[in-house]
């Protein structure tokens, strides 16, 4: 989906956002809304893991200026470039999300997981006590 708004329409704290390099995500939401306050909780779960990928702010309609792509709440801009790439008039369900999320940013790498060891404990023991000071070397060896 492509802009049809030209980016001078737009309100000076939106086009200061999209002048970015990265994507850029914009919730709008109200909240004397049902709908917004179910979805609310799940755009913030989803986005929370793409934070360091993306700009996405949270924006609640009674205080933020107007945007003229935005209907009704809820509603999520994806932004890339300065130019809308998608519009999503109420979020559906998190799996909808999320994969749009995949698509229009990328998808993020799982968080460290612990790797098992290579070595056991009883390996350990054993290689330290095979170990020994230079003067215990000496007195093995009879120098």
């Amino acid at each position: 989906m492509s802009s049809t708004t030209s980016p001078t329409a737009l309100a000076p704290t939106y086009r200061k956002a999209l002048q970015t390099w990265r994507p850029v995500i914009l919730y709008f939401g109200n909240q004397h809304c049902a709908a917004c306050e179910e979805a609310g909780p799940v755009f913030r779960a989803i986005a929370e893991t793409y934070r360091h990928r993306a700009d996405i702010y949270m924006l609640n309609t009674s205080e933020s200026p107007r945007h003229p792509n935005v209907t009704g709440t809820p509603t999520v801009l994806f932004y890339k470039d300065g130019k809308l790439l998608k519009k999503i008039k109420g979020i559906g369900t998190a799996q909808t999300l999320a994969a749009d999320f995949v698509a229009h940013i990328g998808k993020v790498k799982p968080r460290y997981a612990p790797r098992k060891p290579r070595h056991d404990l009883g390996w350990l023991r054993r290689t330290l006590r095979g170990l020994c000071t230079v003067a215990r070397a000496r007195s093995l060896v009879g120098a």
